[in-house]
């Protein structure tokens, strides 16, 4: 039984010369597969940067490059639907109507104000 415990020792199931081989080809494969990806990748996202901006005139979007936001036409129109659902809320159930009233204090001020 000594004998047959040595005879495995001698058969190696990867040497250190294939170890070598094969971290060599895995590292060739990634050095190609990682280009060839971004140019695949990247062929995409150019036709995106190539489309002209759209400039919406609507209030169907928030203007972040607003100097005020009293005077974004998206957060007038968010406040102004607000306000009226507060409203409608107050006329349905009678209840919240000093915070309905404030609110449209308030929204009026914001008009005013600009």
């Amino acid at each position: 039984m000594a004998g047959s415990g040595t005879g495995y020792r001698k058969e190696a199931l990867v040497t250190t010369k294939e170890l070598a081989k094969l971290g060599l080809a895995l590292f060739v494969g990634t050095a190609i597969a990682f280009p060839a990806g971004m140019m695949v990748a990247g062929s995409q996202t150019g036709s995106d940067r190539a489309r002209p901006a759209v400039r919406r005139d609507t209030a169907a979007m928030r203007d972040m490059f607003s100097p005020s936001v009293r005077q974004d036409p998206w957060f007038a129109e968010r406040q102004r639907a607000g306000v009226e659902a507060l409203e409608r809320y107050c006329a349905q159930t009678g209840q919240s109507c000093p915070e309905a009233r404030a609110a449209r204090h308030a929204l009026a001020e914001m008009d005013t104000a600009d």
